[in-house]
């Protein structure tokens, strides 16, 4: 953690030290972020779940995404804990099973020779889904799918590692026609833009698009549109996906020019687990469900 100033010091310090209270009042008491406990634990409780160190991390990125505006910090802490309690990010990435066409598309790579956080990639390969337009028919599943595989990302991510707390998304459009596109599968791009905007603040190092034919570039604009000053920065747009190479360079040499002789597939990590944390609340869950 890196503090420009003693304001930036004494804002961090504020909230780390007014969460407890905050959360109490403001979320119901529901205190888990990205499967993580953010405050500490009560003395007298059997199970110790909290890391003041991961959940530093975690409050950090809020102080530093917001610009250590302590009232907005708060506010939006606040608004990500009240939509994770009800939307159950846990439950989409670890306990629902998803449609096998939705889930052929994320695809989770670690490439731990990278440079500082660029080791934790989530791919998107649009160009197979494109082609199944009434997948977005229900844009609620779609999400949920796709909430489910950013949940799973984060848990590759090491929060008290500052060379591996950031993810790259990658979204490859090859094979997307212009034919191909229509009102519902807009409607869910603006809408996932929406939440990855508000409910994930300062976890992307770099999003490529790539394969993007000239049609395609309303998709970049929509984006930009909901995605702050910073956020835009991070955005790279390549017509051709090999050039992936000069940014990933052990990505797969088949179909994005890098050094792996592996496909893409054969890179996917599917034995993601919850966190301790994230497996009580889930358990939690289930038997209030029985209850």
């Amino acid at each position: 953690m890196n503090f420009r100033s003693a304001h930036e010091g004494n804002v961090f310090k504020k909230v780390v030290a007014e969460l407890p209270g905050i959360i109490s009042k403001k979320c119901d008491g529901y205190d888990e972020l990205y499967g993580y406990k953010l405050v500490p634990d009560e003395p007298n409780s059997e199970r110790k779940f909290y890391d003041k160190e991961i959940a530093e991390c975690l409050i950090y990125k809020f102080c530093k995404g917001y610009q250590f505006h302590y009232e907005i910090v708060v506010e939006h802490i606040v608004n990500v804990l009240n939509w994770r309690r009800e939307f159950n990010p846990l439950s989409a990435a670890f306990k629902e099973v998803h449609n096998k066409e939705l889930v052929e598309v994320g695809i989770l790579a670690s490439y731990p020779n990278h440079e500082s956080n660029k080791k934790v990639v989530t791919w998107n390969i649009y160009g197979q889904l494109i082609k199944k337009k009434y997948l977005f028919k229900d844009g609620e599943k779609f999400l949920r799918y796709r909430i489910g595989l950013m949940e799973r990302g984060l848990r590759l991510l090491d929060f008290k590692d500052d060379t591996n707390n950031y993810m790259t998304q990658v979204h490859d459009y090859k094979g997307v026609s212009v034919l191909s596109m229509d009102s519902d599968m807009k409607k869910v791009v603006r809408e996932i833009v929406l939440v990855f905007q508000s409910y994930y603040p300062e976890l992307l190092y770099a999003k490529y698009f790539i394969n993007v034919p000239s049609f395609l570039r309303w998709i970049y604009d929509v984006i930009k549109t909901f995605v702050d000053e910073n956020t835009k920065k991070k955005f790279v747009v390549l017509s051709d996906g090999r050039k992936m190479a000069h940014y990933l360079k052990d990505v797969p040499s088949t179909n994005y020019g890098g050094s792996d002789t592996n496909t893409l597939q054969q890179e996917n990590i599917t034995n993601v687990r919850p966190t301790e944390y994230g497996l009580y609340i889930l358990e939690k869950q289930a038997n209030e469900d029985i209850d």
